[in-house]
């Protein structure tokens, strides 16, 4: 009987090797990663140095350079991590462009090569590669982990993605349990400002997040559009508010309209 069997030459094996050792590799880098990253958060907390040990141990991941970490606060974007020649520990960017698009709802990761950062200090912005990675709690969006190289670098494959972005859930989940006394904090500082309105007033906030015009409210209210004006100018004095955008959101956090 003859053997019609197509034998394996020493190349093709040891080109097989090759990818089954990238693979296990690969496997083994991305298991290191987030177990690296759950012994920072049990050993040191959620704090500054604990956020800079996790974006050091992420560009690691990935072999780049520079990165930040981003948490979503009302008036922009906070860096609590940073590394390399970008935007300082404490520095707050406006979520516009790639970063605003980042953060949407149910937003991948992001790739961009061969461009000109936002996130860079200095002359030069350019960047080879930029990865951001949605932070996401509880569907809602918490922050970025943004990682970049000057250099133009391959961009992380699809499993590299996928184990970001569990990253990117452990740090937005460290956030909250962090934020949870300022949190408690700020809510009873603003429910003291909340009692400075009086009751037309509280009526005319609960509506702003509706979108509607002063004549719009004045006709549900039963009052003149001029009042309207009024008492929206007092509540945001009475709260330190920008404008009504602000006095909106604000709303929003409190339960009212929507």
């Amino acid at each position: 009987m003859t053997d019609t069997t197509t034998p394996t030459s020493p190349h093709g094996n040891a080109r097989s090797a090759r990818v089954r050792y990238r693979h296990n590799e690969g496997s083994a880098a991305r298991l290191r990663l987030l177990t690296a990253a759950a012994e920072v958060l049990a050993e040191e907390g959620h704090g500054e140095a604990a956020m800079q040990s996790i974006l050091g141990k992420a560009l690691s991941f990935l072999s780049l350079e520079e990165g930040l970490l981003l948490h979503v606060h009302t008036d922009g974007l906070h860096v609590v991590a940073s590394q390399g020649p970008v935007a300082p520990v404490g520095a707050r960017l406006p979520a516009t462009g790639a970063l605003h698009e980042a953060l949407q709802e149910n937003a991948l990761p992001l790739i961009q090569q061969d461009i000109h950062s936002r996130l860079r200090v200095g002359r030069d912005k350019t960047v080879g590669l930029e990865v951001l990675v949605p932070l996401r709690f509880h569907g809602r969006s918490a922050g970025l982990l943004a990682m970049m190289s000057a250099r133009p670098a391959a961009p992380p494959n699809a499993d590299d993605l996928s184990v970001l972005q569990v990253l990117g859930t452990i740090l937005a989940t460290a956030h909250q349990a962090a934020s949870k006394p300022t949190v408690r904090a700020a809510a009873t500082a603003s429910a003291a400002k909340l009692k400075q309105l009086t009751s037309r007033e509280l009526q005319v906030f609960a509506m702003m997040p509706r979108g509607l015009t002063n004549a719009a409210m004045a006709e549900e209210l039963g009052i003149a559009a001029g009042t309207v004006k009024v008492h929206i100018e007092r509540i945001l004095h009475k709260l330190d508010l920008r404008d009504r955008t602000q006095a909106a959101v604000y709303a929003v956090d409190y339960g009212f309209g929507g």
